[in-house]
């Protein structure tokens, strides 16, 4: 397999790669080719000419106990099927470490798809280091804490940056750039899920991006000023009839339940002394936003 970085001639070929994959649709696809496709950060891998294997290596910053550290978060890594179990995936993860460490960059994150790869990027460095709280609140108790006066808004990227910035301030956490959100919010209209925020005496307070499975709210993600979980729960009730919210939150994150499991959802490759030291200091990272 040969492996270089992508050009924009190759978005046809990583497109068919995509779906091939995942499944998802052009239009889907084609959001993220406009939004986030940077070319000299997509690495491909070739055999016969044909590009087989793709990584995309998207900008963020790592923010631990307080100082915020480069990083790329690694996405939509995919080998074709009737290319698996060569290895193929391995190169890739090697190139882009060698890519971001020559680009002077601290971290990659990546949120492996399921449990069982943790154990696979283990091989190649990358350590389990974000953690989120699983739980889920009956509609009657949002009821029973909403706030009422809280006016519901149109969820855009800037009062959706201002609010996030607000509930994670001093949490440590994968921050995203203002470009980024915006394509959250695309990609969570482009999926079929629903958003929804809300300010409360005058100012932005709250937002959630969810989707609805029967009677369950799954929330993708969701955030709140301080004190202003009852606004959070006044968007939710506002935006959605479901019986049921089922909800992934920072381990700090003032909502609870009777019961809650908390699970790692993310890793971090460090790539030089600073960040590696750093690693030690981390303590109950989010990462939130998975831009999938």
């Amino acid at each position: 397999m040969i492996i270089s970085t992508a050009s924009k001639d190759d978005i046809g070929e990583l497109t068919d790669l995509w779906q091939t994959c995942f499944g998802d649709d052009d239009d889907y696809i084609g959001a993220f080719m406009r939004s986030r496709f940077v070319p000299e950060h997509t690495l491909i891998g070739r055999e016969d000419g044909k590009i087989c294997s793709a990584l995309y290596l998207l900008d963020g910053k790592v923010r631990i106990a307080g100082e915020a550290f480069d990083a790329a978060y690694l996405y939509a890594a995919c080998t074709h099927p009737d290319f698996r179990s060569r290895g193929y995936m391995g190169e890739l993860l090697r190139s882009a470490e060698s890519l971001c460490r020559d680009s002077g960059l601290d971290y990659i994150c990546l949120v492996p798809a399921e449990d069982s790869l943790f154990d696979y990027y283990s091989r190649f460095g990358y350590r389990p280091a974000f953690e989120e709280k699983l739980l889920k609140i009956d509609r009657s108790h949002l009821e029973l804490i909403a706030d009422g006066n809280a006016e519901i808004e149109e969820l855009t990227a800037e009062n959706m940056q201002t609010v996030r910035n607000a509930c994670l301030c001093g949490i440590d956490c994968f921050v995203w750039d203002i470009d980024a959100l915006q394509y959250a919010i695309d990609e969570n209209a482009n999926a079929g899920c629903k958003s929804v925020a809300a300010s409360s005496s005058g100012r932005s307070s709250a937002y959630a991006l969810f989707d609805e499975e029967g009677e369950t709210a799954i929330i993708r993600e969701c955030a709140a000023r301080r004190g202003c979980i009852p606004v959070l729960a006044h968007a939710l009730l506002s935006a959605s009839k479901c019986s049921e919210f089922s909800f992934r939150l920072p381990l700090d994150f003032p909502l609870s339940a009777d019961s809650f499991t908390t699970r790692n959802n993310a890793m971090l490759l460090p790539l030089n002394a600073d960040s590696e030291s750093a690693l030690g200091d981390i303590k109950n990272a989010y990462m939130g936003l998975t831009l999938g």
